[in-house]
């Protein structure tokens, strides 16, 4: 997936990922938990955890992330990072990140 950008106060879109293992084939997420954070790029604190408005499913796009205007709308401007954490029923965790950008709006 590539970088995602928006303008700061605006709403981030839904997130649809295609998430592939090692040998190319979709991962089956359709009983997985998520979590999902963004942080700044260069490390630091969490800004926003979301583990609600997360979909897994077992073909592509098998993660959909949804986002609120409360979520997403009070973030400064600057370079992010979006983590998504997909834990299966077994204890395993896969972990993606996606880097995210807030840019300032025009005056």
């Amino acid at each position: 997936m590539s970088a995602l950008s928006i303008i700061a106060g605006a709403d981030l879109p839904n997130i649809a990922i295609e998430w592939t293992d090692l040998n190319g084939s979709v991962i089956d997420f359709s009983t997985s938990t998520f979590t999902v954070k963004v942080g700044p790029e260069a490390g630091g604190t969490t800004q926003i955890t979301k583990t609600a408005g997360i979909t897994g499913a077992s073909s592509s796009p098998n993660v959909l992330i949804a986002w609120t205007t409360a979520e997403v709308g009070t973030l400064a401007a600057g370079r992010y990072v979006i983590e998504v954490i997909a834990a299966a029923v077994d204890g395993r965790q896969r972990i993606r990140q996606i880097p995210f950008t807030v840019n300032r709006a025009l005056a």
